[in-house]
């Protein structure tokens, strides 16, 4: 069990080192705060955004003669002259409009955007890491906001109605083909990645840019950080292992390196699971991270990231009455190395370059199933800023992929693919005036594979509503090659597709924002078979077809840092499928008609101490009874939790110190997810049933934090 990772003692407020501290308030000429504003110290990467009452607050290590600039859409750009000696308190900017460019509209249909590049910002990181039962993972606290289902049992983003590998995850705009953790039957797995990583997330529900493809439903793009503020080093005990990191800061250079063991021996014993654990699952892995300033706007980065997860347990295969020994050992390596630059003041390229290696040994009852999945990326996009009002993207990028899975059940089997995956885009934005933008794009795929090129139109536009509204829609087509447990048998079936169309009402003043979504998602080419496991090729085929349709609500007012933040998202969905051996069209497991989730948070600041609150709930999901003649008509009861975190800061033998307690569904309701019925009916004539339910009612996590 992957949980917290060194997200608290990067709390800025609490930051308690010796650098300098700037802060100060930014407005416009008739006095309205201005959120979002970039404030930064020239020629450095020291500096933030300001908050949604205009305030701002960063740290560096600059001392003498500085140039700050303070910069935001639709304002004139300006540069003010400090002399850095100590803290410089209580500065206010005020910053003159740009006529041209004055209550700009932003298009944002489909996405939530945690970076700080729009209005629409969301989720900041440390939003993400202290979001009570996301346990500090960044798929965990998107499950919190509109367009997503609660699926307990796998743990990964199910979204409007699309399965979990319809959303692809994308680091500083290259793929991540594994983000995950592998899983056992029926358990959760968790993202791979730290939220503290990044200095901003999107997700998008639908709509998304013509940049990325492979993805039917949606995209959750990561930002890694620039240079790191400063050298620093802390270390974390956790009762379900240990974690450490340091960062070293140099002028133009940073590197920070990351490392963990976890073992949940202890919480397994604190909260008994009815799990039969023979080897309890062990993680370790580390991270490294360097970037380097190449020019005032140029910045290289490599990020690498290695993993290992084993485990053994006593797996109760009811369906066939049994129980099985199985064993999962998963070695994950993902490389990356991306350039950032302007090519003068009308051109920008951003390239990278990746490799992703996964390998999952399975052994079941002393029978191995190894599967090895290889895969590489190169890419490059240019963006032009034509005019003030025009910009344009384009670019172009390969993927690599092979597949190998070698099965020793009954007998030694291999099965595998190889692909190459060509891509190219073409957008504009052009902001017509200041109450109306529009965006459209093209992009197109060739699979060497599938054998087949793919053309999908992407166009959305946005118009102002009244000095704090809009609204936006999106419309868009978009496919993706079928899953390997498919193409390593039948290497001849065409892509899935989907077409998105997508209304979004949005409003926002001062800390509170409001937005309403409508959104239709019609499905086309979705893989069918018979029989599933089936290695005959003609078991399969794409004469599969859905949609899923619904409304998203989302509301949040969050104020200035130490009074309270809290959001509330509700969904709802209908959706349907006829696909893989479903016999009619019908709601899939995953889809719960309902999804309500509101999230608080709050600071208390005479006792240095943080707390946050997160009720989930869902409306029950179908799933199949054997003994029930109409088709996935069954439902779960409905899904109840109740998750908390505590957090105090204080100094421990000198060191400044974070204590920390999570504890996940506190009530300890009974959630069910399904049912797992028996193959071999009873005596009565009906098959009996199994209910699929969490390991444990409630789990806690304490962690304590020293920084050096």
């Amino acid at each position: 069990m992957k949980t917290i990772l060194f997200i608290l003692l990067q709390f800025p407020v609490f930051h308690l080192s010796a650098q300098i501290e700037i802060w100060g308030t930014i407005f416009s000429e008739n006095n309205e705060p201005i959120t979002g504003a970039n404030i930064f110290i020239q020629g450095s990467y020291d500096g933030t955004t300001s908050d949604s009452l205009g305030y701002f607050s960063f740290e560096t290590d600059l001392t003498g003669d500085q140039t700050l600039i303070a910069s935001f859409i639709g304002y004139k750009t300006q540069a003010i002259q400090l002399q850095i000696l100590e803290n410089i308190q209580n500065l206010k900017i005020i910053l003159q409009d740009e006529v041209s460019e004055l209550n700009e509209v932003v298009i944002n249909a489909g996405t939530f955007e945690a970076s700080d590049k729009k209005k629409s910002v969301l989720l900041k990181p440390l939003d993400i890491a202290l979001t009570a039962g996301a346990n500090g993972d960044v798929f965990g606290a998107f499950g919190t906001l509109p367009g997503t289902q609660k699926v307990g049992e796998e743990g990964r983003l199910f979204v409007r109605g699309g399965e979990a590998y319809e959303t692809k995850t994308f680091m500083d705009g290259i793929l991540i083909n594994s983000p995950y953790y592998s899983q056992m039957p029926d358990l959760p797995t968790q993202g791979r990645f730290s939220p503290l990583l990044f200095s901003g997330s999107v997700f998008s529900t639908g709509g998304y840019s013509a940049e990325f493809g492979q993805a039917l439903s949606s995209i959750v793009a990561l930002n890694t950080t620039a240079l790191e503020p400063e050298t620093k080093s802390n270390v974390s005990v956790l009762t379900v292992g240990i974690q450490g990191s340091h960062a070293h800061r140099w002028n133009n250079t940073s590197l920070a390196v990351t490392g963990e063991i976890l073992h949940t021996g202890l919480t397994n014993r604190l909260f008994p699971q009815n799990i039969d654990w023979i080897k309890e699952p062990i993680i370790s892995g580390s991270t490294i991270l360097f970037r380097h300033k190449t020019s005032e706007t140029g910045m290289i980065k490599t990020f690498g990231s290695f993993n290992y997860k084993t485990s053994t347990l006593l797996y109760d295969n009811f369906k066939e009455s049994k129980f099985q020994n199985l064993a999962l050992t998963n070695n994950n390596v993902y490389l990356n190395t991306t350039y950032n630059e302007m090519l003068g003041e009308k051109w920008m390229v951003n390239t990278g370059v990746s490799i992703n290696t996964d390998n999952d040994k399975i052994v079941l009852e002393n029978e191995p199933i190894n599967t090895l999945k290889k895969s590489g990326q190169v890419k490059t996009v240019f963006t032009n800023f034509t005019t003030e009002k025009i910009t344009t993207k384009f670019g172009t990028d390969w993927v690599g992929y092979d597949y190998l899975q070698k099965v020793n059940i009954g007998g030694n089997y291999k099965f595998g693919f190889t692909n190459q995956q060509l891509s190219s885009f073409v957008e504009s934005e052009i902001k017509i005036n200041h109450i109306l933008a529009v965006r459209a794009g093209l992009r197109a795929e060739y699979s060497s594979l599938i054998q087949r090129s793919n053309w999908m139109p992407r166009l959305s536009a946005a118009i102002k509503t009244g000095k704090n509204s809009q609204l936006s829609t999106a419309f868009g087509k978009f496919c993706q090659n079928p899953e390997e447990d498919y193409l390593k048998f039948n290497d001849n079936l065409q892509p899935e597709k989907s077409t998105h169309s997508i209304l979004t009402w949005q409003y926002k003043k001062g800390t509170k924002s409001f937005r309403f979504e409508a959104y239709c998602k019609k499905y086309s080419d979705l893989i069918k078979y018979d029989k599933a496991d089936s290695a005959a090729p003609e078991n399969y085929n794409n004469s599969g077809f859905g949609y899923s349709r619904g409304i998203d609500v989302f509301w949040r007012n969050r104020k200035e840092f130490g009074k309270s933040d809290y959001w509330i998202s509700y969904s709802w969905i209908g959706s349907k499928r006829n696909y893989h051996d479903f016999p009619v069209e019908a709601t899939p497991y995953f889809v719960s008609a309902h999804n309500l989730s509101v999230v608080y948070k709050r600071f208390f600041t005479r006792i240095q101490s943080f707390a946050s609150v997160t009720y989930s709930f869902a409306s029950g999901r179908p799933y199949y009874n054997p003994n029930n003649p109409e088709f996935m008509s069954d439902r779960t009861k409905c899904y109840n939790d109740i998750s908390i975190g505590l957090t105090h800061l204080m100094y421990l033998f000198n060191t400044q110190t974070v204590l920390h307690l999570i504890v996940n569904n506190m009530f300890g309701f009974n959630n069910i997810f399904g049912y797992t019925y028996s193959n071999t009916p009873n005596e009565s004539g009906f098959h009996p049933r199994q209910a699929v339910t969490p390991a444990t009612k409630r789990t806690a996590v304490l962690l304590i934090s020293f920084q050096f």
